[in-house]
């Protein structure tokens, strides 16, 4: 089922303070579907469980679906919430299984599916989920990593759900940079049948709208197709949890500053060019660095954590860094620290951005591809260097820490990306999804 021809949803460029009306007109409430891989605590998982958690506070039926009910996040799911757990199927049976319903895109199938040697690890639990679909219906089936998008579609499909179901897929980076840092394997094979699948979802979310362009230009789709929904971030309580209590020594001295970066490490946060730009800001100024975030896999989080501490250690900051793990609330910190800083390759939209800005923490960022400059209006809000430059990335950071903050002027700039104005705009694409012809 092709697409609706969607406008843009949000385009950034409201008046701030704006939001649009709430659209709950339908005579019954939707079942809506969220679809994830698990409840770790990565940036997707957790717009996604505020996302499901606003729609379904305000009268939606919702279902939360997993491939595994495991991790951080999962104290977090409303116990009113219906939660589902998909069950795998064995390797050939979830390959084969792909093309039913979906004879038409054999071809794009084939090699990143059918003959891949390592394919998606959410594959697996395709035939569950379309047997999720013929059996509970739901309106619309939401998917926001770039695999369950494509095994959103072919699910559908497979289970003939497609004139009760609407897929609405969403692009939560910029495609071209997932690409470019992914293996060659999946930037020569996976695109065809990422553009088949995007093509027959009946909506398509960008989290921001550099990555709507990008994902425009790299997928070839229309460009009016493609809706730009910011990620839900800021809570109406986020003044009360940014106040709730830290125990982190660093945080209790205020002579000295404590720079804060927010994010799981990997190459996409590019941790080694800020521990190099701390390393030049450190031979000019007292300060100290706190990392927050870890790896889903517990291998690949103690493997990266190990060359990030080996580079602490070779760079002589050792006694200024500081790598607590993931937290809850990082809403603390940010309210505490003196500066966030983003050293990112690439972002879609980077949460911790808004999240900062709405606590009054100044930031700087690397002029990165994706939302980052829509966040930080192109620099009014925060300095912007180039990506890998961690000398520019120092200088950048000893400037903020120069000035007198305009605490005020970041949280009224924060409050623009609030959950409640995230919430009402996904109404609007739920109600042009479900509205009857």
């Amino acid at each position: 089922m092709p697409h609706s021809n969607l406008k843009l949803v949000s385009s950034g460029q409201e008046a701030e303070g704006s939001s649009p009306a709430p659209l709950r007109q339908n005579a019954h409430p939707q079942r809506l579907a969220f679809l994830l891989p698990n409840l770790g605590g990565g940036g997707v998982q957790r717009n996604t469980l505020v996302t499901a958690s606003a729609l379904h506070s305000c009268g939606y039926q919702v279902d939360l679906v997993l491939c595994s009910g495991k991790g951080p996040l999962r104290q977090q799911v409303p116990d009113t919430m219906n939660t589902t757990v998909l069950t795998p199927a064995r390797r050939w049976a979830s390959r084969w299984f792909s093309l039913r319903g979906n004879l038409s895109m054999a071809p794009a199938l084939a090699l990143p599916v059918l003959a891949a040697g390592k394919p998606s690890k959410t594959l697996a639990f395709l035939p569950s989920l379309a047997d999720y679909l013929r059996r509970n219906r739901p309106d619309v089936l939401f998917a926001a990593t770039t695999h369950q998008n494509i095994e959103a579609v072919l699910a559908r499909n497979a289970a003939g759900a497609g004139a009760v179901t609407r897929v609405a897929v969403t692009q939560s980076t910029t495609l071209s940079s997932w690409h470019q840092v992914s293996g060659e394997w999946r930037r020569r094979h996976l695109l065809p049948l990422l553009r088949r699948c995007y093509r027959n979802a009946d909506a398509v979310i960008a989290v921001s709208n550099a990555v709507a362009d990008d994902l425009a230009a790299y997928a070839h789709l229309d460009r009016d197709t493609v809706s730009t929904i910011y990620t839900p971030l800021i809570p109406d309580d986020i003044s009360e949890r940014a106040a709730e209590p830290l125990d982190h020594p660093w945080f209790q001295n205020s002579r000295i500053p404590v720079l804060l970066a927010v994010g799981r490490p990997g190459r996409a946060k590019d941790y080694p060019t800020l521990l190099r730009a701390f390393a030049h800001v450190r031979k000019r100024r007292k300060a100290r660095l706190v990392i927050l975030g870890e790896a889903r896999d517990p291998y690949k989080n103690q493997e990266r954590l190990r060359k990030l501490h080996s580079l602490v250690s070779e760079l002589g900051v050792s006694e200024d860094v500081s790598m607590p793990g993931y937290t809850q609330n990082p809403y603390r910190y940010m309210a505490r620290a003196s500066l966030l800083v983003l050293s990112s390759k690439y972002e879609g939209f980077p949460s911790v951005v808004p999240e900062a800005l709405a606590c009054g923490c100044p930031i700087v960022s690397t002029r990165c591809p994706g939302g980052v400059c829509e966040a930080l209006e192109d620099g009014r809000y925060g300095r912007l260097v180039t990506v890998g430059d961690d000398r520019a990335l120092a200088n950048a950071i000893c400037a903020t820490l120069d000035e007198t903050p305009e605490h005020n002027r970041l949280r009224t700039r924060g409050a623009f990306f609030s959950i409640r104005r995230c919430r009402d705009h996904y109404e609007e694409l739920i109600l042009s999804l479900t509205r009857e012809d």
